[in-house]
């Protein structure tokens, strides 16, 4: 190690040390349980309790900052067993507050006040209304709200649960999760949200409902999609006014922060000059700007081992695990390998479609095909799998179908959240896989190189590996600028299927999704209308399994499974841009 290396790592070890000290000296207050229900209203307003199992050593007072109100009101709160003290003093002693709850008005809102009561093991039952929580839309409806009402005392089990005036469907609500990462479900007619781990932070909901849903009082100039964009792009992770963050930022900052940087700057400087110097691929963010303005009206790759270049994708941020699951069902469909069957559901979000898949010829696949996925990641643990990435994904699909072979929805799901691990285990060996094709195919060298002190994995690329990059982001202009009707025309070079496809391995599918709304398939092409049938089939089960996998525990380096998604999915620990509420709480 050189010298300066030496000293970050003796700075690591004295701010590691010096954090671990202060979180166990501001640790005596403990939440073992928090419940939070929500029951919204028909007239949008919501109902919110918060059970909570709390050991006390220290403070007098709960509060819950309730600031960025974004047009609601705090109405009724109480505090159960307790009596309300009109004119609430922070400054009385703590006997004096035992049992009694009220409000302080502050500049940004208000606050939520109680006694702490006796120290050691308490519940407290607190109950607040929300007006305005349900939003009127340009197409619909919705809710997006932080229920971070704690986070200066982290909870160590959180359950959300969210209800309605009526019960909620599939067909009548779409919701998302932003702040911690955990299965967020549709159960008897209800929303609940619950965490493995401790949360001491956002927690973030979205709901979506259609027009009229409620009787919602006040208006937001968006649509249904436009909020979702908001919240899927904003990054509100742990944002409260948490006071042990700070006491941990003024004991390990101000003392560090000069040191630390300084040497920070040196090492990248180092590594990124070592990088230049060994070949390696230039920044994201410089291909970017040398392409700004650029396209390319043509297929970018002549190949169809779309699992092959998932290195270079994921890369350049452009496709992942999920994608390239997505392009082969598309695939497998256009050469008549799978039936897909996309059968509308409902209008109320736009368009929603439950998919069917009918594997053709099964028996003979299967025959072709024995080994089972379980098997087939045991051969890539044991480094003895030796076929394409395309024959595992087709084995994955093979595993879920039935006798008959077919593949539902509920089978996807189910087998997903099962074979969780399984798939992680195959997620991964995507890179090396890709690698491989990479290499092979004289596009791009992987190697490891020596810089300030540390070895860091490269990515170089040869002549035509370096225009391969900058054709995939020329062409991702193309698609993005190109009106979805120019792809019916027999005439063009890129067709409506390549387009498809494409916008998959580019991770473009939603926006795909969008366009393809607006399409209007000539009438001497009717095969567009087939092609439009596989989209939102591919579409649909690509949801499905995601939905699986996140509520079986995967997690894989080539996957983008920590976004969110609606309707019984994924929740994410960023994102949540435009909620209003998040003042957080806790204990003084």
């Amino acid at each position: 190690m050189n010298k300066w290396t030496k000293i970050l790592v003796a700075l690591t070890m004295i701010i590691t040390i010096n954090m671990g000290l202060t979180l166990t000296a501001f640790a005596e207050n403990q939440m073992n349980d928090l419940h939070i229900e929500i029951e919204l209203l028909e007239d949008g307003s919501g109902v919110v309790t918060e059970h909570r199992q709390m050991n006390i050593d220290n403070g007098t007072e709960f509060f819950i900052n309730m600031t960025n109100l974004e047009g609601s009101e705090v109405l009724d709160f109480s505090v159960e067993g307790f009596t309300e003290e009109p004119d609430w003093d922070s400054d009385a002693s703590r006997e004096e507050k035992t049992g009694k709850y009220g409000t302080i008005s502050t500049n940004d809102g208000v606050e939520l006040v109680w006694g702490t009561g006796e120290y050691g093991e308490n519940s407290y039952t607190i109950t607040y209304t929300l007006s305005n929580l349900v939003r009127n839309l340009e197409d619909g409806q919705g809710m997006l709200w932080n229920f971070d009402t704690f986070s200066d005392v982290p909870a160590q089990n959180l359950t959300v649960e969210i209800s309605g005036f009526q019960p909620f469907t599939s067909e009548t609500v779409n919701f998302w999760g932003f702040g911690f990462a955990n299965d967020m479900q549709l159960e008897d007619g209800r929303i609940v949200w619950k965490s493995n781990d401790e949360v001491d932070g956002d927690v973030i909901v979205l709901t979506q409902f259609p027009a009229d849903f409620f009787q919602a009082q006040q208006t937001e100039d968006m649509t249904l999609s436009e909020q979702q964009e908001e919240a899927m792009d904003g990054s509100a992770y742990n944002t409260s006014d948490n006071s042990r963050a700070a006491i941990i930022i003024i004991s390990v900052v101000v003392g560090f922060i000069l040191l630390i940087g300084i040497g920070t700057l040196l090492i990248i400087l180092k590594t990124n000059k070592a990088k230049r110097e060994a070949g390696a691929m230039k920044p994201l963010h410089k291909r970017m700007a040398e392409n700004k303005g650029k396209t390319y009206a043509a297929i970018p790759f002549d190949g169809e081992d779309y699992a092959g270049l998932s290195a270079l994708l994921t890369q350049m941020r452009l496709g992942y695990f999920e994608d390239i699951f997505q392009a082969y069902l598309l695939k497998w469909s256009v050469n008549k390998k799978i039936s897909i069957e996309a059968e509308e559901k409902s209008k109320v979000f736009g368009k929603k479609y439950r998919s069917t898949i009918a594997i053709n010829d099964f028996k003979n696949e299967r025959d072709k095909h024995p080994t089972t996925f379980g098997e087939l990641t045991d051969q890539i643990e044991g480094e003895t799998y030796d076929e394409s990435y395309e024959t595992g994904l087709w084995t994955m699909l093979l595993d879920v179908a039935d006798r008959n072979g077919v593949v539902t929805e509920k089978a996807i799901q189910k087998w997903s959240k099962q074979y969780a691990k399984e798939v992680s285990t195959f997620a991964d060996y995507l890179k090396d896989y890709s690698e491989a094709y990479l290499e092979q195919q004289g596009l791009f060298s992987f190697k490891e190189i020596k810089a300030a002190g540390f070895l860091q994995s490269i990515m170089v690329p040869s002549d035509e590996g370096d225009k391969l990059a900058d054709r995939l982001i020329q062409f991702n202009n193309y698609l993005s600028e190109a009106d979805i009707n120019q792809f019916t025309n027999v005439s063009n070079p890129i067709s409506l299927k390549d387009m498809m496809l494409w916008s998959v391995l580019l991770g473009k599918s939603d926006k795909a999704s969008k366009k393809l709304e607006a399409l209007v398939p000539e009438n001497s092409y009717e095969e567009d209308l087939v092609y439009l049938n596989y989209w939102y089939g591919t579409v649909h089960a690509r949801t499905i399994m995601t939905t699986g996998l996140a509520s079986g525990g995967f997690h894989s380096s080539t996957s983008s499974i920590s976004g969110s998604s609606g309707n019984g999915g994924i929740t994410s620990v960023s994102g949540g841009g435009g909620a209003g509420g998040g003042g957080g709480g806790g204990i003084r």
